[in-house]
């Protein structure tokens, strides 16, 4: 009995043990090696908790495989019940994305991380498609009784037997037909016994019922030969033969001999097999390679050595569901005859080597490279300088060309994208409640950073007009003026100089601006409404959480500014800019030769257009400007015109602000602050390279930009 209990112990110990380390080796992998340091690592050691340790000196602990859960206290995840692990938290210190991660050289070495340079590449697709040969539908014809009856005689009674155009198809006996013939007939007889009246309207009617007679038998059926043969020999027939409308293949009889039709009846119909349909099915990925007019090539079962070539003509604007195909049509001459509907056939598609606009070949990556979600394409890109940090990024892709994928925008020709291990970077990164593929929109970290540099807290504000046209626009549900509004949305984008912000904000910057960059891209190219308010709800997500996080107000309801009005004030700016010039290269004559064409163009700027609220804010721009104008108009030197230009640039400016202008491309607020013994002074300039008016060609780069007024 000892033993027995002895042995049994000892078993369970064994099974003890085989369980715990089933157990730690299941925890490793669902961690994977880049996290295995992190499993590991003695938590005891002093330098090993100021890693785990938040900011009140805790360590925070979570869940490998749900890092959303953030505990407090160690135990086991409330979702999956794995034991928690501390939280390691990466150097904050020197990051460039809220998506970088750091891992040491060991972990770089178990993931098996490896990367590949972002290359332009001429790419060249086959894409294979299977199908089978249909009719032309176009070529199919039917003959129809065209009156009732009973066929007495069909010409050809079998199916796939060849026609000619013209030939006699089948004889009808038709009641219907004698009576029409006899009204001819009498109509006719009756023509000639009035020949020789005298009465105009006699004769008229007669003539009349005659024409009538002959189309009702065109109607039903007869050629002109036989109407002429029934009216000159007054003898009616009580059989109509019908003829072929064109030449080809019998494919379907519909009666036999002795039945009766009624009009209408569907008798035989006839298909011109000189040129047929190929209808091929195409994978929904291989959709951006066909277009109509491509050449594609086929083969048959019938003639494995032939090649057989056909134009596509029409793809399907709908999916099927149940296979993920889309059918694409080719029209192929078959002069021959050596394809028959309903062969199958094997199709190949080449699309030839092509270079992307401006003569560039395009931007393309492995297909091992992106993690595609959904709709979304997450890369992590090695960070230049740091060895083993990469950062995260979301890109968007165009079409997959054979082991290539093609990238419309967030990548740069050189950049290395990891190839291998990229799904575990990414697991690491959602360890670290960072945004990731899995977890995109984790919370942005970081507190306020002050006050936002002046230039990129009015780009915004301009950004939110932008925003605020887009949402107007989809509201429509007219796909041109949308895509239109969103390129106009990303211009606003690419224009904004976030290079002052500094710490999180910097990286809540890029990110955001990475995010609806993208937005932007593909809702300028969504095909229909459905995908447009899909791509824009994800837009309005993104920009709400930039504008949370930046303070952006909505774009408030600007004042109701008449077209002329910006155009006259547009005109005022073009004759203010030779002004400003002349005073950057000390030119006193000139400055006031252009002033007083700036007084010119401000008398023809009509404010009696404007509204109560936006006369009154025309009318204190106005007033600066006028009085600038004034001063330089009395100055004896260039100092004392440029005394004046100060007023007049700074009710230009808050008119330009307020009303805009109709002027091209975007227009900047520049500040100089040691203008006037350093009480500082603005002016407004197209360019954002300073040219001072101020201190002319003894300090022409003095100043920095303010704001941007126009986009």
């Amino acid at each position: 009995m000892s033993t027995f209990r002895n042995r049994r112990f000892a078993m369970v110990i064994i099974l003890v043990s085989v369980v715990a380390f089933a157990g730690g080796y299941l925890v490793k992998g669902a961690i994977g090696p880049i996290a295995d340091e992190a499993v590991h690592a003695p938590v005891t050691e002093d330098h090993d908790l100021e890693a785990h340790l938040d900011d009140d000196g805790n360590i925070t602990w979570t869940c490998s495989m749900h890092p959303q859960i953030q505990l407090p206290e160690p135990g086991k995840c409330p979702i999956c019940f794995m034991e928690l692990i501390p939280l390691r938290r990466t150097e904050e210190g020197g990051r460039d994305s809220l998506r970088e991660i750091s891992l040491s050289e060991n972990a770089r070495k178990l993931a098996g991380i490896a990367t590949e340079a972002v290359r332009r590449l001429d790419v060249a697709v086959e894409t294979r498609m299977l199908g089978k040969v249909d009719y032309d539908e176009t070529r199919v014809r039917t003959i129809t009784a065209w009156a009732g009856g009973r066929v007495d005689k069909m010409y050809v009674d079998y199916t796939g037997d060849t026609v000619r155009r013209g030939q006699p198809m089948v004889s009808v006996y038709s009641p219907e037909l004698l009576t029409a013939q006899a009204e001819l007939i009498q109509a006719v007889k009756a023509m000639r016994d009035l020949k020789n009246s005298n009465l105009d309207l006699v004769r008229d009617s007669a003539a009349r019922t005659e024409d009538a007679a002959r189309e009702k038998l065109r109607l039903l059926g007869l050629t002109k030969a036989q109407i002429d043969r029934v009216a000159a020999e007054g003898k009616a027939s009580d059989h109509i033969t019908l003829y072929a409308p064109q030449g080809g293949v019998v494919i379907r009889k519909d009666v036999n001999e002795g039945q009766y039709v009624k009009t209408g009846a569907p008798i035989y119909a006839i298909a011109d097999l000189s040129s047929l349909w190929v209808v091929l099915e195409a994978y929904e990925s291989d959709l951006p390679w066909v277009s109509l007019g491509q050449e594609v090539e086929f083969r048959t079962e019938a003639y494995p050595g032939k090649v057989f070539k056909g134009k596509v003509v029409y793809i399907d604007p709908l999916v099927n569901e149940k296979t993920r195909t889309v059918r694409v049509r080719l029209v192929v001459p078959n002069k021959d005859g050596s394809l028959k509907p309903g062969m199958l056939v094997r199709a190949t598609q080449h699309k030839d080597k092509t270079a992307a606009k401006g003569g560039e070949s395009p931007l393309v990556i492995p297909a091992s490279a992106p993690l595609i979600t959904g709709k979304r394409a997450v890369v992590y890109v090695a960070v230049p300088d740091k060895a083993g940090a990469y950062e995260g990024r979301e890109i968007v892709l165009g079409a997959k060309a054979g082991n290539f994928y093609i990238v419309k925008s967030g990548l740069t020709e050189g950049e290395q994208v990891v190839t291998k291990g990229n799904f575990k970077i990414d697991s690491a990164v959602q360890i670290v409640a960072k945004p990731s593929m899995m977890n995109p929109s984790s919370a942005v970290e970081g507190g306020d950073d002050g006050e936002l540099p002046s230039l990129f807290a009015s780009q915004l504000r301009l950004l939110a007009q932008s925003f605020g046209e887009l949402s107007d626009a989809v509201a429509t549900r007219d796909l041109s003026r949308t895509h239109l509004a969103f390129g106009r949305f990303d211009k606003a984008l690419r224009l904004i100089d976030g290079s002052g912000l500094e710490g999180d904000s910097s990286l809540r910057w890029k990110e955001s601006a990475m995010l609806l960059g993208n937005d932007a891209i593909l809702g300028a190219e969504a095909p229909d409404v459905a995908r447009l308010n899909e791509i824009f709800a994800e837009m309005k997500g993104h920009y709400g959480e930039m504008a949370a996080a930046f303070k952006v107000a909505p774009a408030p309801a600007g004042p109701s500014v008449p077209a002329a009005f910006r155009r006259q004030l547009g005109q005022v700016f073009a004759a203010y800019e030779p002004l400003a010039k002349a005073l950057a290269t000390d030119d006193a004559e000139g400055a006031r030769q252009a002033a007083s064409k700036v007084s010119e163009a401000l008398r023809l700027v009509d404010g009696q257009v404007l509204d109560g609220p936006s006369h009154t804010l025309w009318s204190e721009a106005l007033e600066d400007m006028t009085g600038g104008l004034e001063a330089i108009r009395q100055a004896d030197g260039i100092d004392a015109v440029r005394t004046g230009f100060k007023p007049l640039s700074a009710g230009l400016s808050d008119a330009l602000l307020k009303f805009g202008s109709d002027t091209d491309g975007p227009l900047y607020e520049i500040f100089c602050p040691m203008a006037f013994d350093y009480e500082g002074a603005t002016w407004v300039q197209r360019d954002q390279e300073v040219n001072n008016p101020y201190f002319g060609t003894a300090m022409s780069t003095c100043g920095e930009i303010n704001k941007q007024l126009k986009r």
